[in-house]
């Protein structure tokens, strides 16, 4: 599943994420706005870490976790929330159905 970091509050992120066939790769922030979902991902005493944009992870759950693997060591990502783009509802916790 694509995703991409649009907005790093740790350093030195910024656009990393994965392509379209799940490989690593970097782009610009612009380019999540094609993206249907936001997401946020923090560390475990709630400090905002990251912010991005992913495919629909609620059609499509399992790679939902794609964002938070990847980043769960180097930077003790450890709660993803995610909300449809563009829209004010609240944000959710990540979980399996």
């Amino acid at each position: 599943m694509r995703w991409i970091i649009t907005k790093d509050h740790w350093g030195g992120c910024m656009g990393l994420g994965e392509n379209a066939d799940g490989a690593p790769a970097r782009g610009r922030p612009e380019d999540g706005e094609a993206l249907p979902m936001e997401f946020r991902l923090y560390d475990p005493r709630g400090k905002l870490l990251f912010e991005g944009r992913c495919g629909d992870i609620d059609e499509d759950w399992w790679h939902g976790f794609e964002p938070l693997i990847y980043l769960w060591n180097p930077f003790r990502a450890r709660r993803l929330y995610y909300r449809r783009a563009g829209m004010k509802k609240r944000w959710r916790p990540f979980r399996q159905p």
